[in-house]
């Protein structure tokens, strides 16, 4: 307000066309009331002028505003249409639309600026002041409209980086989806040959059932054939068979021994396979870490060099700009610095060029300057001697026909006019003295001889400008001629020699001094030139200095640039190097353990061959010893033959029971160290894979933990969103005061606006009412009082003066107006840039959270669905116990209503057991063992549950060594107790039978047990009958009926201390000799011994059970063991997963701190903004 009401009334008095200013208007009072009248007229027309300048300013300011705010409102749509690329072409079309309104607004402008120009020359200062005003607001809206175009291109060039990047992007992902498909391809064909393997496995176990079905009927047939061995034609045919069949059985099990062997070793180069594809994968991953590592090296060396390239480029002054360079703008760079040189260069190049002509030119203008030199010392010469006009016209022909270039030229052509009015002058001399009648004597010749060493300086002289000069001699000839006339020839002769000469001293001195001047412009001349060589030679080394520095510059970066890529060259070739030594280090190790897996593996079959061969020896020698004493056997019962043919009988039907049992002990041998390795690897298995269970839950509940974590994270990071975006909509609350505050203000200084119009029209009413009375008062009174028109010209002034306080009054509201509407503006924009960036930013952040929060959902998803189907199994094998101990129910019920049957059986067969082999006869009862029973499923089924089944298997374990062991120490011992009899043969005989007894109540595991557990004694059964019904018998037979009552008795009380001892029965009460026993304690010990074998049945029947419900449980563990590694794959995916979540998280709190840093550095320039204004207004 000051600044605009401080303005000097003399410049506005002096803008107003045709206006005088006041002093000079109403201090002559003579003028005429007409000019007064036409002064006013013009200062009404200037008024109206004004307001409709004013009016179409404003108008003009309104369509400026307007299209500011549709440039903000596009800008706003740049920024939210940035993501499509089809709305990047409708926003260059409509900033095609833009730019020919801008440049129609632009002629419009210039149109205006046309019209107020022409307006400008015969109006005021104001005018001038207030239009510069404008152009300058102009100007300004131009140059703002500039850098939005140009921020436009920045955005579009950004915009097309970032869908680059995007795209990028997108291709990784797309590379890391196919080779997640690839595993997941690899993990199904690995998956699809585990399943071949276990449908290899099942065959190879439904092969083996098989074997033992036909095994099972090989042994119903052999017992129908030894019931039918009465016959002795029929029991040495089949005896023939049996060998045959021995024979075929060991080629049978040499053969499945071979494919077993080369089962074991399939199995054993699957395992092989696994490891090393194990390893491989592990290698894999490892190389893929080392990658990512050497990856992010070359990033960062990659970034060390841009940051170094941009350092070299832009220098240390870019460095602490706010704003990032893009890789564009380094390359722009680049080119340029390459372009300047090149410019540079080719500059240098025409520097030299022009040097050197400039050179060749100083030369030929030297040479040329010392052939002017020289003519014009000829010259001289020929002046200072005797010489007359002709001689110096060839001296001047001469200096005419030099050719010089052009700079010596002009001072040619100065010193041929000099000379040539030289000549003239002598000519016309020489005329005179001719006309005058006077001959050219000697005298004479001296004087002209004197004359021509100045004529020079009188030519010069006349150059310089003596034209009065020729006038000044003429009229002295004139006059000379008159007194002449008046006078005698004789005195006049004198006379006129007398002026000649003072006339002639006169021009030497003259040509003296203008030869000087001339000399002292040629020596100017001269020092301008060399100053000038100086000069040029000057730049020249300048320049020359100049591009060797920036060449050594350039050089100095090239080499600094080549260095660090070397250093950077080595670095890389010393890390490829170390992991390479790595790599190799790794696989020397892995080559390493792998050769000390073969090695235990080859020690193991070493030791397993070892074993067998051991074992194969020992059966052999065994087998040798057998047939040593069948031998022996044979020849002592040829000799005896003749005496005792029914012992005969009884030593075949042991010989023949002695093979099988040789080959069922052979068979039983092998099941054991077959069912010990399985039971071994099934513990194992069993302890890997409770392992694994755990780990998996401890991974699981990690896991649990983790996404607990990135849960409360995310709802942490929405917490910090959601109050930035308070605090931004805190922002634009503030600002959106501000703009209402800015807004009232207008307001307020638009109604005064226009009660200053309304005030100024006012004054325009008045000035023509008074311009209409004053015409009025012309006619009425002609001739007013001087003191009357100084009133009215006191009015007039203290109107104008009113006038151009209304007029301040209005630029400077009018200059509020404009800054504040440039402020909002201003606002709008920084407004609009804020909301576009934020918008952008939180957008991407919300579509980055958004994923993530879709991918950790559909991972807890995959894990519940995993959990149900853990949890879906546990129901089922609950139901299976369920319906297992339903079963067991049902049986137990069953087997009681059979028990009682077979007792009442029993009660009806007892009168007919009349002999010791049929009592040994077992019966299908299950007397005391149902609670046995029911007590070791409920142990088992409490047991089998959780974490106990490490505690069964161990317990398992103790069972089979303390069995083996028991086995052994009664071998021993029966063979230390047999070495007491007298025959040997019968004591190995019974050895023989009671192992065989021994191994078939061991191995039978079906309900079949008495088939095969009777002891068939034929020849004695005959006996007795042959004794009963024949009474006159030798006592020969007698003797021998007791002996083999004797035997039988014998076998049978070994064969019930060995089974007592081996399943841990001490209710074992028929151990009692029958011999001196009466019919009724017979029969109470036959009940006994029944009793005893109902045991052994039901001790056998638990334990085969036990065995049918671990192969059940290894079953169910192989299946857990499955699924474990398939979930391990999954919670291996699941990690990564994480890991890349975390990364993600990682690389978003980082973006959110150089956001929260931009946002800082941004408030921060807009409070020094705000600071500057104010300071600006209160300057003002």
């Amino acid at each position: 307000w000051t600044s605009a009401m401080e303005l000097p009334d003399q410049s506005v008095a002096e803008g107003v066309p045709g206006a005088v200013p006041p002093t000079e208007i109403y201090v002559d009072q003579d003028l005429a009331q007409q000019d007064k009248d036409e002064i006013i007229l013009l200062l009404g027309k200037e008024v109206s002028r004004l307001s409709d300048f004013e009016i179409e300013s404003k108008y003009k300011d309104a369509v400026i505003v307007n299209l500011q705010n549709e440039v903000a409102e596009l800008s706003q749509k740049l920024s939210e249409t940035t993501t499509s690329r089809q709305n990047e072409r409708e926003i260059s079309q409509k900033f095609q639309v833009l730019d020919e309104d801008i440049g129609a607004k632009q002629k419009e402008i210039k149109s205006l600026k046309s019209q107020i120009s022409a307006l400008q020359k015969g109006y005021s200062q104001v005018l001038c002041h207030t239009l510069s005003e404008r152009n300058s607001e102009i100007t300004s809206l131009k140059n703002e409209g500039e850098s939005l175009k140009r921020d436009n291109a920045i955005s579009s060039g950004m915009v097309s980086s970032l869908q680059k990047d995007m795209l990028a992007k997108n291709e990784q992902v797309q590379q890391l989806k196919e080779e997640v498909n690839q595993l997941q391809s690899q993990n199904k064909e690995k998956d699809q040959q585990l399943e071949a393997l276990g449908t290899r496995c099942s065959a190879l176990k439904e092969e083996l059932r098989k074997e033992e079905a036909h095994k099972e009927h090989r042994d119903a047939q052999e017992k129908e054939l030894k019931l039918c061995k009465t016959q002795i034609q029929d029991m040495e045919k089949e005896m023939k068979r049996l060998r045959e069949e021995l024979r075929k059985s060991c080629t049978e099990q040499s053969m499945i021994s071979k494919t077993l062997r080369e089962k074991s070793k399939v199995e054993e180069k699957l395992q092989e396979d696994s490891r090393r594809k194990l390893l491989q994968l592990q290698e894999m991953g490892n190389r893929e870490s080392l990658i990512k590592v050497n990856l992010e090296r070359a990033v960062g060396q990659l970034e060390h060099f841009r940051s170094q390239v941009i350092k070299a480029t832009y220098g240390r002054a870019k460095l602490l700009q706010d704003k990032p360079i893009t890789d564009q703008q380094l390359i722009e760079k680049i080119t340029q610095v390459t372009e300047d040189n090149i410019n540079f260069q080719q500059k240098k190049w025409t520097l030299q060029k022009e040097t050197q002509l400039s050179t060749s030119k100083q030369e030929q203008t030297t040479e040329d300057i010392k052939k002017l030199k020289t003519s014009l010392d000829s010259c001289q010469a020929c002046m200072k001697m005797s010489c007359c006009s002709s001689n110096l016209r060839k001296e001047v022909d001469l200096l005419q026909k030099l050719q010089v270039s052009p700079p010596v030229s002009g001072l040619q052509k100065v010193v041929l006019d000099v000379l040539s009015l030289a000549l003239s002058w002598l000519e016309e001399m020489e005329q005179l003295l001719r006309d005058l009648g006077i001959s050219l004597s000697s005298s004479d010749k001296d004087q002209v001889q004197q004359f021509p060493g100045n004529s020079a300086d009188f030519a010069a002289r006349k150059a310089a400008g003596a034209p009065g000069r020729e006038g000044e001699a003429k009229r002295g000839l004139a006059r000379a001629r008159g007194e002449s006339e008046s006078q005698n020839q004789a005195a006049d002769g004198r006379e006129g020699g007398k002026a000649l000469e003072e006339s002639i001293t006169q021009e030497r001195n003259t040509a003296k001094e203008a030869l000087q001047e001339e000399q002292t412009r040629a020596q100017e001349l001269e020092n301008r030139l060399a100053r000038q060589k100086e000069a040029l030679e000057e730049s020249i080394t300048q320049e020359r200095n100049r591009a060797k520095k920036a060449l050594q510059e350039e050089q100095t970066r090239a080499q600094e640039l080549e260095n660090r890529l070397a250093c950077q060259k080595e670095v890389w070739e010393s890390g490829m190097a170390h992991e390479k030594r790595k790599a190799k280090e790794a696989l020397e190790s892995e080559k390493r353990k792998m050769q000390d897996l073969e090695n235990h593996l080859a020690r193991q079959k070493e030791i397993s061959e070892s074993s067998i061969a051991y074992e194969k020896h020992k059966a052999k020698e065994a087998i040798e010893k057998e047939k040593k004493k069948v031998q022996d056997l044979e020849n002592r019962l040829t000799k005896q033959r003749e005496e005792i043919e029914l012992k005969d009988q009884k030593e075949d039907v042991l010989n023949n029971k002695l093979s099988d049992a040789l080959a069922m002990v052979e068979q039983t041998q092998k099941t054991q160290t077959a069912d010990s390795l399985r039971a071994e690897s099934l513990t194992m298995k069993l302890n890997e894979t409770l392992a694994e269970l755990e780990t998996a839950k401890t991974k699981m509940v990690l896991m649990e933990e983790r996404m607990m974590l990135h849960q409360q994270t995310v709802k942490a990071l929405q917490e910090e969103r959601e109050s930035q975006k308070h605090g931004f909509e805190e922002e634009i609350m503030e600002y959106k005061e501000q703009i209402k505050q800015h807004s009232q203000t207008i307001v307020s200084l638009e109604e005064r606006l226009q009660r200053v119009t309304q005030h100024h029209k006012k004054i325009e009413g008045d000035i023509a009412t008074l311009k209409d009375n004053d015409p009025a008062e012309k006619q009425e009174m002609p001739q007013d009082s001087p003191s009357e028109s100084s009133a009215k010209d006191a009015a007039c002034e203290h109107l104008i003066d009113d006038l151009l306080t209304a007029q301040k009054e209005i630029l400077s509201q009018q200059e509020v107006i404009m800054r504040l509407r440039k402020d909002l503006t201003e606002a709008h924009g920084r407004m609009s840039d804020l909301r576009g960036e934020l918008n952008e930013k939180q957008k991407m952040e919300l579509e980055r959270n958004v994923a993530l929060v879709q991918q950790q959902s559909r991972e807890l998803s995959a894990l519940k669905e995993k959990m149900t189907q853990m949890s879906s199994l546990v129901e089922k094998k609950d139901r299976e116990l369920k319906v297992l101990k339903e079963a067991l129910r049902a049986s137990q019920e069953k087997h009681r209503l059979q028990l009682n049957t077979e007792k009442e059986q029993k009660l009806r067969k007892k009168a007919q057991m009349c002999d010791i082999s049929v009592q040994i006869e077992p019966i299908h009862t299950e007397t005391f063992s149902s609670s046995q029973e029911e007590q070791s499923f409920s142990d088992l089924g409490a047991k089998c549950k959780g974490s106990r089944h490490e505690e069964v298997i161990q317990r398992q374990k103790k069972a089979l060594s303390e069995l083996r062991a028991r086995i052994k120490e009664l071998e021993k011992a029966c063979s230390s107790n047999h070495k007491d009899h007298l025959n040997e043969s019968i004591l190995e005989l019974k050895t023989l039978r009671m192992e065989k007894n021994v191994q078939k109540i061991l191995l039978d595991t079906k309900p079949d047990f008495p088939a095969l557990s009777r002891i068939e004694i034929p020849a004695p059964q005959n006996g007795l009958c042959n004794s009963g019904s024949s009474s006159a018998m030798e006592k020969s037979g007698k003797i021998d009926v007791s002996e083999a009552l004797d035997l039988s008795e014998k076998l049978y009380m070994d064969m019930s201390k060995t089974l007592g001892s081996l399943m841990n029965i001490k209710d074992m009460s028929g151990h009692m000799s029958m011999k001196c026993l009466s019919s009724k304690e017979r029969e109470r010990v036959s009940q006994l011994r029944q009793r005893d074998l109902d045991l052994v049945f039901d001790k056998i029947t638990q334990l085969k059970s036990r065995l049918e419900r671990k192969e059940e449980l290894l079953r169910g563990y192989e299946k857990d063991i499955e699924q474990l590694r398939q979930s391990k794959v999954s919670v291996q995916m699941y990690q990564a997963q994480v890991a890349k979540l975390e990364d993600d998280i990682y690389k978003e709190a980082e973006e959110k701190a150089l956001l929260k840093e931009a946002l800082e550095r941004t408030e921060h320039q807009l409070y020094q903004e705000k600071r500057v204004n104010r300071t600006i207004r209160q300057q003002k």
